[in-house]
């Protein structure tokens, strides 16, 4: 039983306020809906008679001057992001802030600077970081089973055409927008170190608007390992969605089931080279002790889930799995994206 319920405000309630927001933080039960705001007089109506003891407020200025909230969830329009997000800083207020956390790099460390300076919390919602895809993969690489990882692929792809409002450029829409942090949030703590951006290319190939639905993106760590990343919504057919690249072995994945095809170095003597005619004029070559398995992501241990991870880190002190840090890079990361599709 929670001792006492976090009071949070939500400013926007559309798909990501009311989908991802309100109903997982009332199925929580340890948050209390305050307060609401919304442009459509429909979704405040709405918000109001399932939760009657929250209030509407017509703007967020008004939410922040007259509601006794202490978190906020910004679930605005994505160009609004950075605005909001500020106001709830200043005011005082804890911040959990939809992806994109900003419009650029610039804005993701200013952010980070008015919390710690106001001391308060954001939490950018990178909610892959809480599921088991991401939790798997970094187990693989950790265990060391692969040999140290050199190069990975990442396909997120579906085919799909959109009209709506983030189709256009303007409203901050797009695939590196919409899809990009959750991406990168999963595959830059893979590859380590700084990352940089080696090629982007972006296109729009048949949305309605002019933002891009298809990217390809190529990084590069400070690590020496390699990125190969593939953001679409206009791919028919799809290939893996991960490939795990290591020294001695590989592993596939659809994010389902991962299949795996390594050896043990340590059970193979080291190379040496023949720096002579090659003996019976063929390639030199030798068996090695492969071993295949194939693993569930998700095996079944529970998972910390965004809300429940938010709420124990503002009532308990825990530590948060989306940090600031790593959203901020995240940010960097897409900066770069940017000017090298804008360089094509």
């Amino acid at each position: 039983m929670h001792r006492q319920k976090i009071r949070t405000a939500i400013a926007g309630l559309g798909r990501a306020g009311w989908n991802l927001h309100l109903k997982p933080m009332v199925a929580d039960g340890g948050y209390g809906i305050v307060a609401i705001t919304d442009p459509l007089e429909d979704r405040c109506q709405e918000a109001v008679e399932t939760i009657p003891e929250c209030r509407a407020f017509g703007s967020l200025d008004a939410l922040l001057e007259k509601s006794d909230a202490e978190l906020v969830v910004v679930a605005t329009p994505s160009n609004s992001h950075f605005d909001d997000a500020r106001k709830v800083i200043l005011s005082g207020r804890h911040c959990i802030l939809e992806k994109p956390m900003s419009s650029n790099s610039v804005e993701a460390f200013e952010l980070k600077q008015l919390a710690e300076r106001n001391r308060v919390r954001v939490f950018v919602h990178h909610v892959y970081l809480h599921r088991a895809e991401h939790r798997h993969l970094s187990e693989v690489v950790a265990s060391g089973v692969l040999g140290p990882l050199f190069h990975l692929r990442h396909e997120w792809t579906s085919y799909a055409r959109r009209w709506d409002w983030q189709t256009l450029l303007k409203n901050g829409g797009g695939l590196l927008a919409n899809i990009g942090p959750h991406a990168l949030s999963i595959v830059l703590p893979l590859i380590g170190g700084e990352a940089t951006v080696v090629y982007c290319e972006t296109r729009n190939i048949k949305d309605a608007g002019d933002a891009e639905d298809f990217v390809h993106l190529v990084l590069r760590g400070s690590t020496g390992v390699t990125a190969d990343i593939t953001l679409s919504s206009a791919t028919a057919v799809a290939g893996p969605r991960w490939q795990l690249l290591g020294q001695h072995g590989s592993l596939t994945s659809d994010g389902t089931t991962s299949r795996l095809r390594a050896y043990d170095a340590s059970s193979v003597p080291p190379l040496e080279v023949l720096d002579t005619a090659a003996p019976g004029r063929v390639y030199l070559s030798e068996t090695l002790p492969w071993f295949e398995r194939e693993m569930k992501v998700d095996d079944g241990t529970p998972l910390v889930g965004f809300h429940e991870n938010v709420r124990l880190v503002l009532s308990e002190g825990a530590s948060p799995m989306v940090t600031l840090e790593g959203a901020c890079d995240v940010a960097r990361v897409m900066d770069l994206a940017k000017q090298a599709a804008a360089r094509g």
